[in-house]
């Protein structure tokens, strides 16, 4: 089981955030974890590359940027976190 901390900063400040728990992570199915953290916290889902898989999986840590989404958003990045 892990926990995985979902943060949007704007400035250097978090501005919202959100937790989701995953029984049983798996790296294959990584793009669903996203799509539900960007439903909780009602933003577009980011495109989801295989760096930023690997980035989670490796150093527990990802960040989507302005670029990594398709549509407009008024925030500077997405910070999902493995927190335990």
């Amino acid at each position: 089981m892990i926990r995985i901390w979902a943060k949007i900063i704007d400035d250097s400040k978090i501005i919202k955030s959100c937790e989701i728990t995953v029984m049983n992570y798996d790296y294959h199915i990584f793009e669903e974890y996203v799509r539900e953290i960007a439903y909780k916290l009602d933003i577009p889902t980011p495109v989801v590359l295989d760096k930023h898989i690997i980035d989670f999986t490796v150093y527990k840590s990802t960040r989507f940027f302005k670029e990594d989404f398709v549509e407009s958003v008024n925030f500077d990045k997405l910070v999902l976190e493995n927190i335990g």
